[in-house]
């Protein structure tokens, strides 16, 4: 079987409309040398792609596949592994942070951190002068807390905090200061979090190509978010810009006039929004985007949606709805909590990565597609891969966040448009776009 750096390689030369011999001469080597590459007789070597870099509107990255550190689609991280992991970090020349990795996987987004507080706090004051905020980071948090914790974060330039305590969760969105601390307990204990933090839409791919593109020109090509009507108008004049299209065509082609889209009020009925998007021929939902609402979400326990799965009447899971937001829908945050202790028939599958730690108190069993069986005790952590089939025996209380890196959203909707055929060619294509004969 082909390795992946030959799929890539033929990707590229089918790309740039190379035939082996054409690319034998942009790379001053055999057109031997390149067909044993394409057959998987010879591995590419990082000179030859240095070479291909200089020649051709390539990047280095294009010659390279994620590695898969999977086995049978899951990744086990044990509490064992967890704690071997650990590295305290001060704040002020003070211990401020416990920190242990959980698992991670390189196929998926996932940075979860397991992390305690160390620093005591007799207060719920923002400006503790103990209390240090960070500076905010790149990537999206789903926090989880566990004990008396105090979360602070800065919005709209004012310091605000929240009293945590087990099971509450929040969503901090991309670069808003923050940090945690223990509040005094009569028990001393310091608490925890689970900080779970990824990337969504916007991952080191997309950085680079933002970055290429500089901040000037990308700045102007933003949707505006305000609201509901203004994301509308901002997403229209995107389109119109995109298709070179006048008001004046619009006109002709739709009867609707949007000479001024600043005058618009109003959004307009269906039967409008239908006629705009089969006229500049993009789908409807292009013109109405999720507004962002929330910088930060606070979700406490005691108010989280709950309900059985999967029916009132088959009980066998209970669920628990965690820190969730609508402009990250592939996103979901649960708690799963097994209800019996023997065996039952309900298996999920589901078509996100998945990261899993056990909260619990118990170890339980965890039955990966419909055969393995693994030991999950308390502190342990697993990632799934989308797709994988699994189920949990005794009882235990599961967290779970579910997000849909890169294959959700339009390379979903792409990728489904595919016939079978061509969707097993997407995923491994050693196939040459023409045929010689």
């Amino acid at each position: 079987m082909l390795s992946n750096s030959q799929h890539k390689f033929r990707k590229i030369l089918n790309d740039l409309k190379r035939r082996p011999e054409d690319a034998a001469q942009d790379l001053c080597v055999t057109e031997t040398k390149i067909e044993n590459i394409l057959n998987g007789k010879e591995e590419i070597t990082f000179d030859l792609i240095k070479k291909a870099i200089s020649v051709w509107p390539v990047n280095f990255v294009d010659f390279f596949n994620i590695e898969d550190d999977t086995s049978n689609g899951y990744k086990i991280f044990s509490l064992k592994d967890s704690d071997n992991t650990k590295r305290k970090m001060y704040r002020g020349g003070k211990p401020y942070y416990l920190y242990k990795d959980t698992v991670m996987s390189k196929v998926s987004p996932f940075r979860p951190e397991w992390i305690q507080q160390l620093t005591v706090v007799n207060d719920d004051d923002p400006n503790n002068k103990s209390v240090k905020y960070n500076n905010g980071h790149f990537l999206h948090q789903f926090t989880y807390f566990v004990g008396p914790v105090n979360f602070y974060y800065i919005e709209n330039n004012v310091k605000k905090v929240a009293k945590m305590n087990t099971g509450d969760s929040v969503y901090i969105s991309p670069y808003i200061p923050h940090t945690f601390t223990t509040r005094k307990n009569k028990e001393s204990i310091h608490g925890y979090i689970l900080a779970l933090t990824y990337s969504d839409k916007i991952d080191s791919d997309g950085l680079n190509e933002l970055t290429a593109i500089g901040y000037d020109n990308a700045k102007n090509i933003r949707i505006k978010l305000n609201d509901e009507l203004e994301a509308f108008k901002s997403s229209l004049n995107y389109h119109f810009n995109n298709s070179s299209m006048s008001k004046e065509v619009f006109y002709k082609l739709t009867k609707n006039k949007l000479d001024d889209l600043n005058a618009i009020n109003t959004l307009p009925d269906f039967e409008i929004l239908k006629k705009i998007c089969d006229t500049l021929s993009i789908g409807l939902r292009e013109l109405l985007p999720t507004i962002k609402k929330e910088e930060v979400k606070i979700k406490k326990y005691s108010e989280s949606l709950k309900w059985f799965f999967p029916s009132e009447i088959y009980k066998k899971y209970m669920i628990v709805e965690l820190a969730n937001i609508p402009q990250l829908p592939f996103s979901k945050s649960l708690e799963i909590s097994t209800i019996e202790e023997k065996e039952n028939d309900v298996t999920f599958q589901v078509p996100t990565h998945q990261f899993l730690y056990n909260v619990g108190n118990q170890t339980c069993i965890i039955k990966l597609n419909n055969k393995d069986k693994q030991e999950f005790n308390p502190g342990d952590s697993i990632y799934l891969k989308p797709g994988v089939k699994f189920k949990f025996i005794k009882k235990s209380k599961i967290l779970i966040l579910r997000i849909g890196g890169r294959i959700a959203g339009d390379c979903l909707l792409q990728m489904s448009t595919l016939s079978e055929n061509d969707f097993k060619r997407l995923i491994s294509d050693n196939k040459s776009w023409f045929n010689s004969n």
